[in-house]
This record gives C-alpha cells, structure tokens and sequence, in this order.
C-alpha cells in the first residue's frame, strides 16, 4: 500500500483581508480625487447657498419688502367708551337726565397722497436693499474667485520649492563627488545643504499661509475651517476680451451698486413729496352712539266701571322710565400752525438727503471707474509679464543653470553660480504662476465692479434693478439654480 504525499495546506484567504484591501484602494482613489477635484464653478455656486453674510441680505430685502404695505396702511382707528354720573354717592344712570353712557369711534384719515408718498419710500428701500444684495452677491463671487487663485498659486509654490530642493539634492551629490576626486571644496556641499533647507524652510511658510488661505475660503463657503479642500486647476493663460472701455459703459448700466445708488436718490426724491404733504391737515372723523335715562312722575288714573257697583276707580300715581338714544358725528384736522419749525424744517432735511445721494452717486461712479481702471491695468500687466516670463525669461534661465549644472558637474565653474542661476528659475517660476493667477483675480474683481454676471443667475428683480420684490430670495433657496 503506497501513501501519497501529504499536500501542505494552502492557508484560507480571510475574506475580510479583501475586503479591507478593496476598501483602502476605493478609498486612496477617493482621496486622490477629492485632492486633485477642485472645481471653481461648484465653490461658487456652494458660496451662493451656503454664505451667511448672503443670507443675511436676502433678510435685510424680505424684511424691506413686509414694511411697504405697513408704510401705505390707514392708522388704527380708536374706540371709545365713557360715563357721565350725577355726585358721587350713587350711581345715578337711569335716575337721573344727566347719567349718560356714551360710545364712540374714530378714523385719521392722511391727506390724500400721504400714504402714497410713504409707500413709495419704502419700495424704493427695498429696491436699494435688494441691489446691494446683488452686489454682495456677486462680490462673494469675486471673492471665492480671488481665494481659489491664492490656493493655486500656493500650491504650485509648495510644488516648485519641492522640485528646486531635489536639484539642491543633485548640485549637493556633484559637490560631494568632486570634494571626494580632490576638485573641489567641502564647503560647496554645505552650501547645497543651506540652500536646501532654506527652500524646506520656504515651503513650511507656504503652507501655513495655505492653511490660512483654506480656512478663510471654507468661511466664505459656510463650511467648517477646517474642511479639507482640493488642488485648484492651473488658471487659463487666454487673453482677456473686454476693452476697457466696454467694461466702463457697461458699468454705468448695470453695475449693481450704481444702481443702488440710483435708488437712493429716487427715495430721496420721494421723501421730498412726503415732506411737502405734510404742511397739509390730517382730518379725523368720529362717529359716537350714547343713551341717558331718567324716571318721570305721573298722575292717578281713573278707571270708569271697575268695580261691581259701577263706580270709577283709580290707580295710584307712581314713576315711569324714560329711556333716550342719542347719536354723533364730527369732523377734525389738524393745524400745523408750527410749521416753521416742523414741515418746513423736515423739507430741507430731505432736501439737503437728496442733495447727498446725489453727490454719493457720482463719487460712487467715479470709484467704481477708478477700480474699473486700476484692475484693468493689472490685468494688462499681469498679461505681459506671463508671457514675457513664458516666452523668454524661464527658458532662458532653465538653460542657464542647465549650463552652470553642466559645467559644474565636470569640474568647471562654482557651486555660487550654480545656486544663483537655481534661485533665478525658482523665482521667476514663482513670479509666472503668481502673475496668471494675478490676472484672473484682475478678471474677477472687474466683473464684480461691471455687474458681469456670466454662469451666475441671479434674481430677475435684482439683476434688472425694477424692484425686488418675492423674488429677491430666489437667489439663495435653490441653489441648483444658481449656476447655469
């Protein structure tokens, strides 16, 4: 009889290992997604839904919306009740002719044209609130922009610093490997290494203020700080198309906060109208019901054949009570006899208000002007010096200390022009990336001043400026219309 071999035993795979393992990868892939996904267009419209301070001024406009009927209603009328007694001893109603109850009621009527007057005011408060509300939103827009390119322009800083420190590493071994063959100083190493660590040292300062940067955009979107957020994409390198000139006639119709400025004025002109309406009389009319009582004597009467015997008879003489119903009307107004030290002075008041919102508006179109003006020529500069950095100034200097490199590694040269050409291309690399993203902040910021509201929806009341009435809060309770 043969035996077979014993077989070793293939030991069980615990399903829970592959579980586990499946797991780690879906959730490194996850990761990996969430850190390079960092799309613009969902932060804004998450900056739209989420902000406080938009939520705040979509309040501030419904708020201003509930005081315009309250503006155009009549005052409460007043009810009146009272009684009139004879002495103090008793109470005298229905003994005595001058007890009286008495029951009234009462209207102010506004001259005609005064409630019209302050409606109008606060329709034009609103309006002035709703397009500020416009403007706030798109300059959160501007902002959550400016943000996501500071991001950017730290990460590829931290990212360049990194590169340049493992070319320290190789310029560190080329001066080791001379120091070692008798061409070199030992010196030049330590000098890599410096130079290393200063980068190192750089790039723990990026992040610091990366974190910064992170925590004031998770604010801005109305997430916790320290909400973990992705890697910006690269900015776009294409020329801006508006002219500067474009940018400033557009400006001066739909800039939102010229338009709010406009509205101011408007509401000062109608509270000039309400001032003038009221140097006229308010009349108030009253309508009262009242009722006295009071006992009167009478005299025996005589009953001809009550008894059995067919004589008269009488009843003995007593009290009956009267009752008598009285009714009234009346008409009174008021007298501003005061008025020169009342209406009067409350006309040049609102005068002297209007006056103001209208040197406030030309100030405000010539700062939104001089912004307009100021981030155009950011923008321009920020536009020729990135492609005078892309076309000539980093391939000239990533050349350069490729040939210093060169030169050193075989034994020409020194370490100091190796590192000096080093520090060349970090910082011109720094300065490219810093001047795209300079541009598109430039963008955003112009677009904020123009009312540009391109892939933005905002709330027809508001954009148009007519009134923002029940839609002034369309903008912030569906976000999924906020992006086109």
């Amino acid at each position: 009889m043969t035996t077979q071999p014993l077989r070793p035993r293939r030991a069980r795979r615990c399903p829970f290992r592959r579980i586990a393992a499946v797991a780690c990868i879906v959730l490194a892939v996850a990761a990996n997604a969430r850190a390079q996904d960092m799309d613009l267009q969902s932060l804004v419209g998450e900056a739209l839904k989420n902000n406080p301070e938009i939520a705040a001024g979509q309040s501030r406009v419904e708020s201003a919306r509930h005081r315009i009927p309250q503006a155009k209603a009549l005052p409460d009328p007043m009810v009146s009740a009272g009684y009139t007694n004879e002495g103090l001893s008793q109470y005298t109603f229905g003994n005595s002719y001058d007890s009286v109850w008495a029951f009234g009621v009462s209207q102010t009527v506004p001259f005609p044209g005064k409630l019209v007057q302050k409606g109008k005011v606060a329709e034009k408060e609103m309006e002035t609130l709703g397009l500020q509300y416009t403007a706030l939103r798109l300059a959160t827009v501007a902002r959550v922009k400016e943000l996501y390119y500071d991001l950017f322009t730290a990460h590829r800083t931290i990212d360049i610093l990194q590169e340049k420190a493992k070319l320290l590493d190789q310029v560190e071994k080329s001066a080791l490997a001379r120091y070692a063959s008798g061409m070199g100083d030992q010196r030049d190493a330590v000098m890599a290494q410096t130079e290393k660590y200063m980068l190192l040292e750089k790039a723990e300062m990026v992040r610091q203020r990366l974190s910064t940067l992170e925590g004031m955009l998770n604010s801005l979107l109305g997430r916790d700080v320290k909400s973990p957020l992705g890697t910006p994409a690269e900015p776009s390198k294409a020329p801006y198309k508006r002219s500067l000139d474009d940018l400033l006639v557009k400006a001066s119709f739909d800039s939102p906060e010229t338009k709010a400025r406009m509205k101011k004025v408007e509401k000062a002109e109608a509270k000039v109208s309400q001032a003038k309406a009221e140097f006229v009389p308010d009349v108030t009319l009253s309508a009262g019901y009242s009722q006295k009582g009071y006992k009167v004597s009478q005299s025996p009467q005589v009953v001809t054949g009550a008894d059995s015997s067919g004589s008269d008879a009488s009843t003995p003489a007593g009290n009956k009570q009267k009752w008598t119903d009285m009714w009234s009307a009346s008409v009174s107004m008021t007298v501003p006899i005061f008025f020169f030290v009342k209406q009067a002075e409350g006309l040049k008041e609102s005068r002297s208000d209007l006056a103001e919102s209208k040197y406030d508006l030309e100030a405000g179109k010539n700062m939104i002007a001089s912004s307009i003006r100021e981030n155009y020529s950011m923008l321009q500069s920020a536009e020729r010096l990135s492609e005078l950095f892309a076309s000539g100034t980093l391939p000239k200097s990533r050349q350069d200390f490729q040939l210093a490199m060169a030169g050193y590694a075989a034994g020409k040269g020194d370490i100091y022009a190796v590192v000096s050409r080093l520090k060349s291309v970090l910082d011109y690399e720094v300065q490219y990336w810093a001047q795209l993203a300079e541009k598109q902040k430039a963008v955003a910021r112009l677009e904020s001043l123009a009312g540009i509201t391109d892939g933005i929806t905002l709330p027809k009341s508001l954009d148009t400026g007519n009134g923002a009435g029940k839609d002034a809060m369309a903008g912030g309770q569906h976000a999924n219309s906020d992006m086109k």
